[in-house]
């Protein structure tokens, strides 16, 4: 009975695990946040628009991550992600 032990162990450490939900895997600056903190409640009609209509107004602190951009993991409430698809185009907006 005790040679099986280690087996069973085996067996259990190579037992896969299920993934997470969908919902725990979010960036921290995917949680809602207020836009006022970033200065983003006045480009929040800019959801759908190019781009190029607003980044001359974005506040300094801003940033706009493309789908394949690399953006620093630092969390900053007072920094305006503006997020665009391929073409340009502003998907959302969040601070951080």
């Amino acid at each position: 009975m005790h040679r099986f032990i280690p087996i069973l162990i085996l067996l259990a450490a190579c037992a896969e695990t299920p993934p997470a939900p969908e919902d725990a895997r979010l960036a921290p600056e995917a949680a809602p946040v207020d836009l006022a903190f970033c200065e983003g409640d006045a480009f929040a009609n800019s959801i759908g628009q190019p781009i190029s209509t607003i980044q001359a107004s974005l506040p300094e602190r801003a940033r706009v991550l493309g789908p394949d951009g690399l953006a620093t993991q630092d969390y900053r409430i007072d920094r305006l992600n503006v997020f665009v698809d391929e073409a340009g185009i502003v998907e959302r907006l969040t601070c951080g």
